[in-house]
C-alpha cells in the first residue's frame, strides 16, 4: 500500500471516529484531512507521519496546561478558528512573512498556550504545514513538555553554522504539524537571535513551500532576546491575561516592539464580563468562554489610557 494510500485510509477512519469520546482530543484537533477538502495528494500524504518523533496526547496537554477544559473544547476551537483567519488572510494577500512570534510582556500570560493551540488549528489547514519553533531558550516550556530537553535545537542552529537547522525539526502525531526545540542555552542568545546567521535560519525553515512557522518566545519586560527576534516575524502576537497583566506592562511591550511591526493582541483567560474593558488596548470583540482575541497596531494602542 503505497504512502498516500495509507494517508487516505487514515482520513477516512478519522472520519468514522470524530464522533467517539474515545478519540484523543489531540487527533481531533489536528483533524486528518480528506483530498476532498483540498490540497493536492503529495500535500495529503506530507502530513502524515507514520512514525513520528513527537507523540502529542491528550494527558500530555492536560498535565502541562495547554489545553483548555473538556467542556469548553468547542468553544475555543471555534476563537483559535478566528484569529487564525486574520493571520492568514494577511500572509495570503502577500502583505506578510509565513511567521508568527507569539510573545507576552511578563511571564505566566499563557504564552505557551497560545503558541501551542494557534499552531494545532493552523495545523489544520489542509494546504499549509505548521512548525511549532521553541524560542524561549531561557525557559523552554514547549521542549520540556514534549520531553526534547536533550535534543538539539533552534540555539544550537544558530551558534554553529555546521548544524542544518531542517535536521533538528522533528515530526508528530498530528497531522501537518512539526517541532523544534529550543536546543542548549547560551549566555549570548540574544547576540545569536540577532545575527544574520538567525535571519538565514528562518528564511531556510520558510523555503518549504506553503509552511507556517508558530514562534513560541520570551517575555518581552524581562529578556532582551525576543525584542531581537521579533523583526524577523511577519505578525507578532502579544498574548494579554485578564485582571493579570497590568495595562502598563502591555503598553510598554508595544513600545519596545516598534510602531513597524505588525503587532496584535490575544486576550486570554477573560470572562466575557471582563473582556470588554481589556477592549481598550485597541479594537475587536471577546467571546464567552475564557480566550479572547482583539488587535492593536502601534499608535492606536498607545493612544488609549
Amino acid at each position: 500500500m503505497s504512502l498516500i494510500e495509507r494517508a487516505l485510509r487514515r482520513a477516512r477512519e478519522a472520519a468514522e471516529s470524530s464522533s467517539s469520546p474515545d478519540v484523543p482530543a489531540a487527533r481531533r484537533m489536528a483533524g486528518t484531512r480528506s483530498l476532498a477538502s483540498g490540497g493536492s495528494a503529495a500535500t495529503q500524504a506530507r502530513r502524515v507521519v507514520e512514525k513520528p518523533d513527537v507523540v502529542i496526547t491528550d494527558a500530555l496537554l492536560d498535565a502541562a496546561g495547554l489545553r483548555a477544559p473538556e467542556a469548553q473544547q468547542r468553544q475555543v476551537l471555534s476563537e483559535y478558528r478566528h484569529v487564525k483567519r486574520q493571520l492568514l488572510g494577511e500572509i495570503q494577500s502577500g502583505e506578510t512573512s509565513r511567521m508568527i512570534l507569539i510573545a507576552s510582556a511578563l511571564p505566566g500570560e499563557g504564552k505557551s498556550f497560545s503558541s501551542a493551540n494557534l499552531a494545532m488549528s493552523l495545523a489544520l489547514e489542509p494546504d499549509y504545514s505548521v512548525l511549532l519553533i521553541d524560542a524561549d531558550v531561557i525557559k523552554p516550556n514547549l521542549t520540556r513538555v514534549f520531553g526534547l530537553t536533550e535534543r538539539l535545537g533552534l540555539m544550537d542552529a544558530a551558534a554553529d553554522p555546521s548544524i542544518d537547522v531542517e535536521s533538528l525539526v522533528l515530526s508528530t502525531s498530528i497531522p501537518g504539524l512539526t517541532v523544534l526545540p529550543a536546543g542548549r542555552m547560551n549566555p549570548n542568545a540574544t547576540e545569536y537571535f540577532a545575527s544574520a546567521r538567525m535571519q538565514a535560519l528562518m528564511e531556510q525553515l520558510m523555503s518549504a513551500p506553503q509552511r507556517l512557522l508558530v514562534v513560541d518566545s520570551l517575555p518581552l519586560l524581562l529578556t532582551t532576546e525576543a525584542r531581537a527576534l521579533a523583526p524577523l516575524a511577519g505578525q507578532v502576537l502579544l498574548v494579554v491575561r485578564a485582571e493579570s497583566t497590568p495595562r502598563q506592562a502591555v503598553m510598554e511591550a508595544i513600545d519596545l516592539l516598534g510602531e513597524e511591526l505588525n503587532v496584535k493582541l490575544i486576550l486570554n483567560a477573560a470572562p466575557r464580563t471582563k473582556m470588554l474593558r481589556y477592549l481598550g488596548y485597541g479594537y475587536g470583540y471577546g467571546y464567552n468562554y475564557n480566550y479572547g482575541e482583539t488587535t492593536a497596531r502601534g499608535a492606536s494602542a498607545k493612544g488609549e489610557k
